[in-house]
């Protein structure tokens, strides 16, 4: 017999170790867009754990040193929202 309580924590844990895998997939591509970054900002929002956001705020360090590589494409910053960074 199942521990749904267990399959659903689990299920949990799968998520979002999912979510910070694609985080870090985002970050390791060599052409960023503001697609990903909005896909990136979402991706920190869901995460609210202490561990999960400590792991998002290196990869959130390492994204905000690119942003210029968007901005460049883009000709401005307008993309970024106040607290986001």
């Amino acid at each position: 017999m199942f521990n749904r309580k267990r399959l659903v924590s689990c299920s949990l844990e799968n998520l979002i170790m999912t979510l910070i895998d694609e985080a870090d997939k985002i970050l390791k591509k060599d052409n960023l867009s503001i697609k990903d970054y909005n896909r990136f900002v979402k991706i920190g929002k869901k995460l609210t754990k202490p561990g999960e956001e400590y792991i998002y705020s290196w990869l959130a360090e390492g994204f905000y040193l690119r942003l210029e590589e968007i901005a460049e494409k883009e000709g401005n910053y307008d993309f970024v929202k106040d607290g986001e960074f």
